[in-house]
């Protein structure tokens, strides 16, 4: 008998039994979740790892069979910790990418996931980097309608291929798992911190989780702690563990998570994450300058770090292109305050940075009064001057309009009929005097005349 029929016929007695392995919170070291692992129990107690089945069943499609066999197990575990009034954590189930030839993936998902009455959102779907790359598109459109059916997705083993970081921001994926063979070496190789370190920041930047797998020691622990990475999966913690030890552990774990203060035990990513919200809290945009290259970008806080300008553009540009939204009264100050070569001699005198308040109207028509402060910051890898532009709206302001000039009346002709002399020009109001009969009498005025 082939391995592809003796796991049929093992599917079939039940023979494959649920393991779990533990995934803890990096800082609090509180179970966050689990990966359900299948594995072969033969009837003399012997068990059978995925590595000799998995490549069989992938290779002929079989595969398929044992995800939807897994999936069940997993409701039917989260199923029985509700029965028991345990508190339920989110499970992980691989999938294999050949789920593309099925016809309505979510759809049968949502139906089983359903029958159990399981939220969604505990069920994690996994898919391999490698997998993604084998039908890019395909796999692409199936986990966004996963997706759509509120279950999490999780890319494993992520960084053990030419896995593009763009599709990644396109496909929007809720866990990052970090692929075990960075750990393999004890971290001994400095090109693999430094790769492990721009994935957790660039994984923090879209506020996706990240699970490193494989972890066995304490100073890979401390590493991946202070460089931000959010939960770890390892023998450090536990090994996979049949069901019954598994309820145990989540008995033992269900402690309100909030008993820890967050302030005391944050990874310093997370500190520099708290201070970033602060700061686009109080200042919705940040401009970044290079004063030296008269170059600068602007970064937003709905997603930190990202331009909203695609290119490096000129300080110079932007100045003069902005002055004509400045109150009329507030320009000269405007320009002579951020004007490069005002910036630059500020920074040359010493100042630690410069600040202006002006009033500019916005697109909606609004007048509003800005505050401005330009902070000289260093980068030690250049020379450039650098200053980084925080912008704070102060409040809602009517502009200041100045009355325009009285227009004066054109004089107008005057005449009495019945006088004896010349025509002269008065206004209104005026008093006129006119000659009448040899007398010199008090008129009425123009005004009066004129009604």
């Amino acid at each position: 008998m082939g391995v592809i029929e003796e796991v049929k016929e093992a599917l079939a007695r039940r023979k494959f039994i649920p393991y779990f392995q533990p995934q803890y919170d990096v800082i609090t070291r509180k179970m966050w979740s689990a990966e359900i692992l299948a594995r072969w129990i033969e009837s003399d107690g012997s068990v059978i790892v995925p590595g000799y089945f998995v490549p069989e069943l992938e290779m002929t499609g079989d595969i398929l069979e044992l995800d939807w066999y897994m999936l069940k197990e997993a409701c039917i575990f989260l199923s029985k910790l509700d029965k028991q009034g345990v508190p339920k954590f989110p499970i992980s189930i691989n999938f294999s990418w050949k789920h593309i030839n099925e016809q309505n993936t979510s759809g049968m998902l949502c139906e089983i996931v359903d029958s159990y009455k399981i939220p969604h959102q505990l069920i994690i779907i996994e898919v391999a980097e490698s997998a993604i790359l084998e039908a890019e598109e395909d796999v692409k459109v199936m986990l966004e309608e996963i997706r759509n059916e509120g279950f999490r997705i999780a890319v494993d083993d992520f960084g053990n291929g030419s896995f593009s970081l763009d599709l990644i921001t396109d496909l929007t994926p809720d866990v990052l798992k970090i692929d075990r063979t960075f750990f393999l070496n004890g971290l001994g190789d400095e090109k693999d911190k430094l790769v492990l370190e721009g994935i957790f920041d660039f994984a923090n930047r879209l506020h996706l989780n990240t699970v490193a797998e494989g972890i066995e020691t304490e100073e890979q622990l401390t590493f991946l702690r202070n460089s931000g990475c959010k939960v770890v999966q390892g023998y450090i913690f536990d090994k996979p563990m049949p069901e019954t030890h598994f309820i145990q552990k989540c008995k033992d774990n269900s402690a309100d998570l909030d008993a820890e203060d967050i302030l005391l035990t944050q990874s310093p990513a997370a500190a520099v994450q708290l201070l970033m919200d602060a700061i686009y809290t109080v200042s919705p945009s940040i401009t970044y300058m290079n004063l030296t290259k008269n170059s600068y970008y602007v970064a937003q806080g709905e997603e930190l770090g990202k331009r909203v300008n695609n290119s490096i553009s000129s300080l110079d540009d932007r100045l003069a292109n902005s002055v004509s939204s400045v109150y009329p009264d507030d320009r000269e100050l405007y320009k002579k305050t951020l004007n490069v070569k005002s910036l630059l001699d500020a920074y040359e005198r010493g100042e630690k940075f410069v600040d202006v308040i002006f009033r500019q109207i916005g697109d909606d028509g609004v007048y509003r009064k800005l505050a401005i402060k330009n902070v000289f910051v260093k980068n030690p890898a250049v020379n450039d001057v650098i200053a980084i532009s925080f912008c704070t709206v102060l409040e809602e302001v009517e502009p200041i309009i100045t009355p325009p000039p009285v227009k004066e009346e054109p004089e107008v002709p005057y005449h009495d009929p019945n006088s004896t002399t010349e025509l002269v020009n008065v206004r209104r109001g005026d008093i006129v005097v006119q000659e009448k009969r040899d007398q010199v009498v008090v008129d009425k005025t123009a005004e009066e005349k004129t009604e």
